[in-house]
């Protein structure tokens, strides 16, 4: 399996989950999702011998403190599949997928993840932290339901 096949597939399954047109590369090199009402972003990426499909949202830009790495710490002992961190002025979300495991399946559940993390924790980010939120706020009027069936496409 190559890089290029897997960024093609993954671009497929975008637009086969969006129910839009197969997304174009941001400039920062990564296909943007819009996903039940958080924006996420989703990149292949080369791990020693492994291609990866990570997947993002970005919860607001601020700077990094101590306080902020110790909520973003006690985060990720309490969260599952998803690990948030701080990174070039920006709180992520962010989790994995091997490209080898890409179906509509996984990269639906990532998605979700994703999105759940982001509607439960990203407003007590911004209310805590401040910046502007990189998400819908209305999107906690929306809860994600983690159980929702997926799409299946396969590669």
């Amino acid at each position: 399996m190559n890089g290029e096949m897997v960024e093609s597939y993954l671009r497929d399954l975008i637009a086969n989950l969006t129910d839009s047109p197969r997304p174009d590369w941001d400039s920062d090199g990564d296909l943007p999702v819009a996903y039940k009402g958080t924006q996420c972003y989703a990149r292949v990426v080369k791990a020693r011998d492994e291609l990866i499909v990570q997947t993002f949202s970005v919860v607001s830009e601020v700077d990094y403190t101590q306080e902020l790495a110790d909520v973003l710490n006690e985060l990720n002992r309490m969260l599952v599949f998803v690990r948030a961190f701080h990174t070039g002025g920006q709180i992520l979300f962010e989790n994995d997928v091997f490209a080898h495991d890409l179906n509509g399946y996984t990269f639906s559940r990532a998605l979700t993840f994703l999105a759940v993390a982001t509607t439960d924790f990203g407003p007590q980010l911004v209310e805590k932290f401040g910046g502007t939120p990189r998400f819908d706020p209305q999107i906690i009027e929306q809860p994600v339901d983690p159980d929702d069936e997926p799409l299946g496409l396969y590669l």
